[in-house]
């Protein structure tokens, strides 16, 4: 991959990550699109089903992305490598509700450490609720140990299983949702 030529648009600065624009260009210069092709990578994740080309990428960045009032997704950038290492994202942004999902994904497998998924939910927790206002932030994960690492490293609050949800590995498998209030996250910062 040719990373050392794309310009990363920086939109929230980390130590070890900068979480960065989502661009045309990314598409065509990274592996982005090839994560969800990896059969290991999308294990648990709703991914995996169909192929995935950088067209249909592409057209996902068009549709989904860009524009978006209701989405935001942005690229987790490994600054010490100059690498994009993964995607992390806020959907279904609720300005009346004030609450959005997040989800995420490291997808380049030498970076699937604890440190860069940590700083980059941080981040993107932290503009959640200092810049957008929104009082709840929710998710779900078909894999019970990474619930539990929202739960006992970013504070969430385990709130409930969906039994036999979502159909992926040739069984259909539980999806543990979790969620964090602004209320906790406030008193979370108050403590430190």
């Amino acid at each position: 991959m040719s990373e050392d030529k794309i310009k990363f648009d920086v939109f929230i600065k980390g130590k070890l990550i900068n979480l960065v624009v989502l661009t045309e260009e990314i598409i065509e210069k990274t592996n982005w699109y090839n994560w969800f092709n990896d059969e290991e990578n999308t294990k648990y994740m709703q991914k995996h089903y169909f192929p995935n080309t950088k067209e249909m990428q592409l057209d996902f960045f068009k549709n989904e992305i860009e524009n978006s009032n209701t989405k935001i997704q942005l690229g987790i950038f490994h600054k010490a490598d100059q690498i994009m290492i993964g995607t992390l994202s806020l959907n279904n942004i609720d300005f009346m509700n004030r609450k959005c999902e997040i989800s995420g994904f490291i997808g380049e497998k030498k970076y699937q450490t604890l440190k860069p998924f940590l700083e980059a939910n941080e981040l993107l927790i932290k503009h959640a609720f200092e810049q957008l206002n929104m009082n709840r932030i929710y998710g779900g994960s078909l894999n019970k140990d990474v619930a539990d690492l929202f739960v006992r490293l970013l504070h969430f609050d385990e709130e409930g299983i969906l039994k036999e949800d979502v159909f992926k590995n040739n069984k259909y498998n539980n999806v543990y949702l979790i969620g964090l209030s602004e209320k906790k996250y406030n008193s979370k910062l108050e403590k430190s």
